[in-house]
């Protein structure tokens, strides 16, 4: 038996028993918040921009003109298509999306009490796609937005997924000589549109 299937056998031996998730009441954090407020204030804080949008031409217009020098894009917005200079399908591998400039992607849902953004393999053609960008734009409907990651959670313990991720923020890091670095692993900015329903 390798020392891997040994440590692997053991670690099984001695799993403790399952017990159950505990029950909480999310009502006791209810107060008068602007969950919209709330939701840019922490989008912003995380080093993000909050934009409205009416619809998805909207969104691509404004996108088109915050990023004039994007020449390599790609959203998956319906009716988007002359946006796109790129054929995700003809991609074979995630280092040919290194040029990537500009991501729009549609979202279930965000959360207020920290600002992030559920992105699932339903919404993503490859899951490379939010982490290579430069620029990542998020699209969601106001009325998607949750108070709490308890109810984001709610949310998701109904639906059966592969894949799935929180985005807050654009990347960064603050480990090199206590100096924050914006687009350290990914992203250089975060923009999120929210649409009317």
């Amino acid at each position: 038996m390798s020392s891997r299937d040994y440590i692997l056998k053991r670690a099984k031996a001695n799993k403790p028993e399952a017990i159950a998730l505990p029950k909480i009441d999310v009502s006791v954090f209810d107060d008068s918040r602007n969950i919209l407020s709330e939701f840019t204030l922490k989008v912003e804080t995380a080093g993000g921009n909050v934009f409205q949008a009416t619809s998805d031409d909207d969104v691509i217009s404004k996108v088109k003109s915050m990023f004039p020098d994007g020449k390599v894009n790609f959203s998956t917005l319906k009716h988007t298509k002359n946006f796109n200079t790129l054929n995700i399908e003809k991609i074979n591998k995630p280092h040919d999306l290194e040029d990537l400039d500009v991501l729009v992607l549609e979202s279930s849902f965000g959360v207020a009490e920290n600002g992030a953004i559920w992105v699932t393999d339903s919404q993503l053609p490859m899951r490379v796609l939010p982490f290579i960008a430069k620029h990542l734009v998020l699209v969601l409907n106001k009325d998607s937005i949750v108070t709490f990651m308890h109810q984001a959670y709610k949310k998701l313990s109904s639906n059966a997924i592969d894949f799935g991720v929180f985005i807050s923020g654009p990347s960064k890091t603050a480990d090199i000589e206590q100096s924050l670095v914006i687009g350290a692993h990914g992203a250089l900015s975060l923009s999120v549109f929210l649409k009317e329903n």
